[in-house]
């Protein structure tokens, strides 16, 4: 599907590593390296752009593209001694790159929109500029197309406290056409999108994480009405978090994918139906991990070709010394779970975005920690391709070691043990050290299972699962 192998440009020092049978991708450049957001270009091959750290605050960005081989081409843009980001990035009609990040001559102190546009070859056609008040900086910069080829640049969540909100048009060629700022108004923007009558929806959060609405801008980019989000549906409650994505499912229902605090006391991902009216018609349908932070991809959470083959993925918290994992899930548009596995190892990794492709797979970029620096910030930029049977198919039969279909927690426990996975008819055994049974189970087919372990002593147990086709997983838990 994919362009013939891609010229590889180098800007600066990378090291490749494939593993997986090419599944991933990790570019190493020895310094802080985060891919953020990934498109298909007209030639079908995929972009992202990424944002480069010396670890001595000297922002640089940049693109990279690449085929399905994982043979690619960066990047790496220059202006200067300035400090550059790119944000974000849309793709235009004549496939070339228009960007929009920010410039500064200071560390995180970023005054002024960045627009960029390169065509397919990184070559630059044209750049302008946007000045924000002095005492304004490094705003969160969201991009939209919208399907009549409007392109809008929001701006939100800057210094000081959040108070700076905004909204530009830009045209294809680079050029601003229209800018509304709007200080002191609210909370974050999380994610523009397309109203189907014109102008454009944004999905903003609202009292700290308590609750979240959307704001109605019209085409000349004002700011109309504000629709708020219950706090509860149905005695349940709906906290949004602090990240979200949002896309239309058809022409009046469009799908949340969004963090917040609900079951449990850390951050969770959720997922809602919501009418063109803004009104919630589904309670928060949850996947995750309930006991660990589930962090919401900031760019693109949630994709899909064909409803019936929904991505959805979300990463753990990053720690320096804990088992730092991402998950990846498949359901339908009746929020119907189809397939999960958690992924990443004992590494940390996490996701920016996640898009589906047209031949019914999936890719996601983000950034891994690089364990062989020593320095937590040090990171290699992380891409991963799926196809829906490494999620649906047991992770036995999968090409990945690191793939599980289930998930253990908590890890150490103590009188309970949840199991989550999306197999059905699996026997649960559970062996002591010495190699003996000491307990077995038959789980449910639902999404998730509890069962005691009061009669276990403290120590270390190897966990056995079988699913009803045979395939076995085997996993290790401790009990305090």
């Amino acid at each position: 599907m994919k362009k013939a192998i891609l010229a590889l440009v180098i800007l600066c020092i990378v090291a490749i590593t494939q593993v997986y049978s090419q599944k991933e991708l990790i570019v190493e450049t020895g310094d802080s390296f985060v891919f953020l957001d990934v498109k298909i270009d007209l030639d079908g091959n995929y972009v992202s752009n990424f944002f480069r750290d010396s670890l001595g605050f000297k922002y640089g960005a940049g693109l990279i593209k690449f085929n399905d081989s994982l043979e690619y081409q960066l990047y790496h843009h220059q202006k200067g001694n300035d400090y550059v980001t790119f944000e974000t990035f849309v793709l235009t009609d004549e496939n070339n790159y228009l960007i929009a990040g920010t410039i500064g001559t200071q560390h995180y102190y970023n005054h002024t929109i960045y627009i960029l546009l390169l065509d397919k070859d990184f070559n630059t056609i044209a750049e302008s500029f946007y000045e924000l008040p002095e005492q304004y900086s490094n705003p969160i910069v969201k991009m939209l197309k919208s399907p009549e080829g409007k392109i809008y640049v929001t701006l939100g969540r800057g210094s000081p406290s959040g108070m700076m909100k905004g909204v530009i048009e830009i045209s294809p060629q680079a050029e601003i056409i229209n800018a509304k700022m709007y200080y002191g108004m609210g909370y974050s923007i999380l994610n523009p999108f397309p109203n189907p009558d014109g102008g454009l929806f944004l999905f903003r959060q609202f009292m700290g994480n308590a609750f979240a609405g959307i704001t109605s801008v019209d085409t000349m980019l004002n700011f109309d009405t504000t629709y708020y989000f219950p706090e509860n549906m149905n005695g349940i409650t709906c906290d949004m978090g602090t990240n979200g994505y949002c896309k239309w499912l058809n022409d009046s229902v469009y799908i949340i994918c969004t963090e917040g605090l609900f079951e449990t006391p850390t951050l969770d991902l959720y997922l809602y139906k919501v009418s063109k009216q803004h009104q919630l018609l589904t309670v928060p349908f949850f996947v995750g991990n309930p006991t660990e932070h589930d962090n919401c991809p900031p760019n693109q959470s949630i994709d899909w070709v064909d409803p019936q083959n929904i991505y959805t993925v979300g990463y753990m918290s990053l720690s320096m010394a804990n088992r730092s994992t991402y998950f990846v899930s498949i359901i339908n548009q009746d929020f119907e779970l189809l397939g999960t596995k958690v992924c990443g190892g004992d590494y940390n990794t996490w996701i920016k975005s996640i898009t589906a492709t047209a031949d019914g797979g999936c890719i996601m970029v983000g950034a891994r920690r690089d364990y062989h620096a020593g320095i937590y910030r040090d990171t290699d930029g992380y891409i991963a391709i799926f196809q829906p049977d490494d999620i649906i198919t047991s992770a036995a039969e999968t090409a990945s070691p690191y793939d599980s279909d289930y998930l253990l927690f908590p890890n150490p426990g103590t009188n309970e043990l949840n199991i989550q996975t999306a197999r059905k008819g699996v026997n649960l055994h559970i062996f002591d050290q010495a190699g003996r049974l000491v307990l077995h189970h038959k789980l449910s087919n639902e999404f998730r299972n509890q069962i005691s372990t009061t009669q276990l002593k403290p120590g270390f147990y190897h966990i056995r699962m079988t699913d009803k086709e045979g395939n076995v997983e085997n996993q290790k838990w401790v009990k305090q």
